[in-house]
């Protein structure tokens, strides 16, 4: 290993192990005072977890792309910003997941918006398939969904497993999602490769399964197409195929900071999940952390009569 890589692999252990549990311990406006000092510093130099761990050198271009896509009427000056603060965002969210595993956030303020929806969703059902975005606080409104006062599975993706990820942000997010299951009243969160069966089972005996749904469609599935700024994207069809299955409708939620705590907000009976994240994206662009993944969307190929 060269003096370089040495030098970075030790600041990235130091970094998750040690820098981000140190500022969720600190008091609250303190914490996020640095973990967005730590972003802007990330925004300076680019640094992005996947970026430096899969060689991702297009990750930064691709938000660009994503946010003069969503702001077209924005300048060069206004798109530099949420490119900026949009690492920001991503700091920010990380701290929060350090906080899961710092802290006691049982009693931390949180606003719902919509909750009626899913209550009588469950009321009727008996189960709820719902999908977030990598936005904003996604990793609270996982936990904050203990009101609906049934158990929650997440699930997420097993990338951390991959060799080139290195290890201390494995730990890392381990960690955070060893630190979630209390909140989750009997659930977890779990890998979704090779376990469809185990979060079908789930449902099936009531409870809520969570997804990120903000991810593109994979050429051997049949996607699910929605309207999403301006065009005809296809997005993994996993969420809507399991909300099939158990026969609910697909719901959705986005959670976000405010200066009174946390509001979580659920989409409305019969909406489009991927309206609601549209509608709070153009609001405030950067807050999708992942805004990357715009561009990487496939669309709807056009059909020859």
């Amino acid at each position: 290993m060269n003096p370089k890589s040495m030098w970075q692999s030790w600041w990235i252990a130091f970094d998750y192990a040690f820098i981000l549990p140190f500022l969720a311990r600190l008091p609250v406006p303190l914490g996020r005072y640095f973990a967005t000092v730590r972003g802007r510093w990330y925004a300076r130099w680019g640094r992005d977890w996947r970026q430096f761990s899969f060689q991702d050198s297009a990750l930064r271009e691709r938000t660009r792309q994503a946010y003069a896509e969503i702001r077209p009427q924005a300048g060069l000056k206004e798109i530099k910003r949420m490119v900026r603060q949009r690492y920001v965002m991503q700091s920010l969210e990380e701290l929060e997941a350090a906080w899961v595993v710092c802290r006691d956030l049982n009693d931390w303020p949180v606003e719902y918006v919509g909750l009626e929806h899913i209550q009588e969703s469950l009321k009727i059902h008996g189960r709820a398939v719902l999908v977030t975005s990598h936005f904003a606080s996604s990793i609270l409104g996982t936990i904050h969904l203990r009101q609906l006062g049934v158990p929650v599975l997440g699930m997420s993706d097993n990338v951390i497993e991959d060799p080139r990820v290195h290890p201390a942000i494995g730990r890392f997010y381990r960690k955070k999602y060893a630190a979630m299951r209390p909140y989750l009243l009997g659930g977890k969160i779990l890998d979704r490769q090779g376990n469809s069966r185990e979060f079908v089972n789930f449902l099936k005996k009531g409870g809520v399964v969570v997804i990120v749904g903000d991810l593109p469609s994979d050429a051997r599935e049949q996607a699910l197409e929605v309207p999403f700024f301006g065009k005809i994207r296809r997005f993994a069809s996993g969420p809507s195929r399991m909300a099939g299955i158990v026969q609910v409708p697909l719901l959705a939620y986005v959670c976000e900071y405010t200066l009174k705590g946390y509001r979580v907000t659920f989409s409305e009976p019969g909406q489009n999940p991927y309206a609601l994240f549209e509608k709070h994206i153009r609001k405030n662009p950067s807050a999708w952390w992942a805004a990357d993944i715009l561009p990487l969307l496939p669309l709807r190929q056009s059909t020859v009569n």
